[in-house]
């Protein structure tokens, strides 16, 4: 395990909070502490069996020498965004693995507005092959039989894995408040080059920034385009598995992400959608509704303007919210 004062720094995620431009972009950049390859993340704290799992040999993979820190950067470490780490189980025992093999680490966790986050991640799905809509997409469990209802025979996405004071939580008990450092996605959207100086400094980084560039993001998919992309999807089986397909064409996978992220660089099939527009009013209003008191809550203890930031808020006072993301009526 790390020692000698050395005080690593695991950035976790969330996924759609820029975790991929961190890890290609800025990390990379930083002299000191040393990025470790992502590559390597995933061989010493992912993909160990549970009742296996050494910590010894995970920091061995990742070549970390006695009292070196580093820096790790995975946002499948808060839990697979298909699954929503399993009702938890996967985000806690990541969460654990970390505290084994690096005991005195700073935790860097990125959040994202719900609403924001999970548009985004239906483009993502789309543009990795899947083909259902939004609606089965974010709440299948209003479509499936037993047992494939049940979350840990058939994982799926889950909308609770937004719910982030619950992560936020379990990282401060874990390793000390003062060591769970939470930025905000919207930040760093408005504030460029400034966030990245002030982010530096809080997480004491040495950053070569001369070679630090704000590169442009995927353009999401118009509502035409996303009809399109669904439609080519039907003839590959990759790469999610949520999805169902027509026939497999051997080789098409990515010719087919070539066509489609062409016709969207020509602009001509509008601005990406908002959640009303994938799932409806009434549905995306019951879903900010869903994520208001938690957000309050954790506004509250973090001293966070997430109701500045377009985060979903109680519109008064925090009350009891009764929704139920698995047995909320919603229409196509």
């Amino acid at each position: 395990m790390a020692s000698g004062g050395a005080t690593p720094i695991v950035h976790i995620g969330f996924p759609k909070a820029a975790s991929t431009w961190f890890q290609k972009s800025f990390f990379p950049c930083v002299k000191s502490p040393r990025y470790v390859n992502r590559a390597l993340v995933n061989a010493a704290l992912l993909d160990a069996n549970a009742l296996t799992f050494d910590p010894a040999a995970a920091l061995a993979t990742l070549g970390l020498t006695r009292g070196e820190a580093g820096i790790l950067s995975e946002e499948g470490l808060c839990g697979y965004q298909h699954n929503g780490g399993i009702d938890g189980i996967v985000t806690k025992e990541f969460a654990h693995r970390i505290k084994a093999t690096f005991p005195d680490a700073r935790i860097v966790i990125m959040l994202r507005s719900q609403t924001s986050v999970i548009v985004s991640l239906y483009q993502q799905y789309i543009r990795a092959g899947g083909t259902f809509s939004a609606t089965r997409f974010l709440f299948p469990k209003l479509y499936l039989q037993r047992p494939e209802v049940v979350t840990y025979k058939q994982p799926r996405f889950d909308v609770d894995f937004f719910l982030y004071s619950r992560i936020v939580a379990l990282y401060d008990d874990l390793f000390g408040r003062e060591n769970v450092h939470v930025f905000l996605f919207e930040d760093f959207r408005r504030g460029g080059m400034d966030f990245l100086r002030e982010f530096a400094a809080e997480l004491r980084l040495n950053v070569d920034w001369e070679k630090v560039s704000l590169e442009p993001r995927l353009r999401g998919y118009g509502a035409p385009l996303a009809w399109i992309a669904r439609g080519l999807n039907l003839f590959t089986r990759r790469s999610v598995l949520d999805k169902h397909y027509l026939v497999n064409i051997p080789g098409w996978y990515r010719p087919r992400r070539k066509i489609l992220e062409a016709l969207n660089r020509t602009g001509l099939f509008g601005k990406p959608p908002k959640l009303s527009d994938l799932i409806g009013k009434d549905a995306a209003g019951k879903l900010e509704s869903h994520f208001a008191r938690d957000n309050a809550l954790l506004a509250e203890r973090r001293g966070l303007p997430l109701a500045e930031l377009g985060y979903p808020m109680p519109a008064g006072q925090a009350e009891s919210i009764a929704f139920k993301s698995d047995t909320v009526a919603i229409a196509e």
